[in-house]
């Protein structure tokens, strides 16, 4: 069973593609499109033209997307959102969508906490998304037979008391639970568990900790103990994985071969201040990995500046755990290298970095023999 990752170049900022195998459909976690990648004289990589032409298919007319997760509304996690996505009810698709190379998101994930909480600075893109999650969410209140179409479809991540979510909980997920659901659909070798975000506050208070947090599983067989397991966490920071280390009691769940890592590599994952010895939780975290694992920074080039995010010294700390050659940034080493995406591919029980010519191996199924099965489900 091949699945496949893949994390666009975009600067600091976050977009990554996953393909799912066996269900054959895609999920994009944040999005962050650059205006000047659509200008044919720069070189910038155009995200929106490798969607278009070798990754999506076309369905209602426009190029379709199975599902789009908001980590939570920072402008670098939604920027274009509004422009290159078609928001609204998709009867209502026009030919001027369809000239435009709109995007059709059939089942949108968010969650609602962030917005309920950070109301002020909101992007035009988060606004727009916001504007969409509820039109969304009306249609499943309302029992409107149009709520499980295609373009309608919605799911919420994280446990909150708003009133506007009454009636929704067949919708909703929270932390400490597994969701192998995607766009209505079962998925046998694809599964999600949510870490983040929490029901309460923590102390720091800011929106980073409302990102969500979640430990993706990619299976060749549901009764193997073979699984390849991705962390996708958005800006979430020391104390939220403070948080996670101290709750969850299944160590399956905090496994990881592959982890983009958290707020463009910013040193916030390790402490408060870049000058602060990382925090005992997060450096636990990391040697929860599992044998040759990666890591990415979905960031500009790393330098030894002043610079956070990124921050050399944070990536100091990454390679000390996978070694250099598992490091990659997404915008390389030097700002002299075309951009590219960087692709994994996961086939059989194995993932492996994929480049045109070869792609490399790095955890055999051998090698983690010693895995435990996972159980659906199940709580902290």
């Amino acid at each position: 069973m091949n699945h496949k990752i893949t994390f666009y170049p975009v600067g600091n900022g976050d977009c990554c593609l996953v393909s799912i195998g066996g269900a054959n459909m895609k999920m994009m976690f944040d999005c962050n499109f650059r205006q000047k990648a659509e200008n044919e004289n720069n070189d910038t990589f155009d995200v929106l033209d490798d969607l278009i032409n070798n990754q999506l298919k076309v369905r209602c007319g426009l190029h379709y997307m199975d599902a789009f997760l908001l980590t939570h509304p920072d402008e670098d996690h939604c920027r274009g959102f509004a422009e290159k996505f078609y928001l609204g009810d998709p009867d209502s698709i026009s030919d001027d969508d369809k000239d435009a190379n709109k995007i059709l998101i059939s089942e949108l994930w968010y969650s609602p906490r962030v917005f309920e909480e950070y109301t002020t600075d909101l992007s035009d893109d988060a606004k727009a998304f916001k504007k969409e999650a509820k039109r969304r969410m009306e249609l499943f209140k309302s029992g409107s037979k149009k709520a499980n179409n295609e373009g309608n479809r919605i799911r919420i991540i994280g446990w909150t008391d708003a009133e506007e979510l009454k009636g929704l909980e067949e919708r909703i997920t929270v932390p400490g639970h597994i969701v192998n659901e995607v766009n209505g659909h079962e998925c046998k070798h694809f599964e999600m568990f949510i870490h983040a975000p929490f029901k309460e506050s923590i102390k720091n208070g800011s929106r980073n900790e409302s990102s969500i947090v979640s430990q993706l599983r990619f299976m060749f067989d549901k009764n193997s103990n073979d699984i390849v397991r991705v962390f996708l966490a958005g800006d979430a920071e020391w104390y939220v994985w403070e948080n996670i280390m101290a709750i969850t009691k299944n160590n399956d769940f905090l496994k990881w071969d592959l982890l983009e890592a958290p707020h463009h590599c910013s040193y916030t994952f390790f402490a408060e201040k870049r000058e602060n010895e990382p925090n005992k939780a997060s450096i636990d975290f990391l040697n929860k990995k599992e044998t040759s694992a990666f890591v990415v920074a979905s960031s500009k080039v790393i330098k030894k500046n002043d610079d956070n995010p990124p921050c050399q010294k944070a990536k100091n700390h990454y390679v000390e755990e996978v070694g250099n050659g598992n490091f990659f940034c997404t915008s390389g080493t030097s700002e002299d290298e075309v951009d590219k995406p960087l692709v994994f591919d996961i086939e059989d029980g194995e993932l492996g970095l994929h480049d045109d010519k070869q792609k490399t191996k790095s955890r055999q199924s051998s090698q983690i023999k010693d895995s435990k099965p996972h159980f659906y489900g199940q709580n902290f």
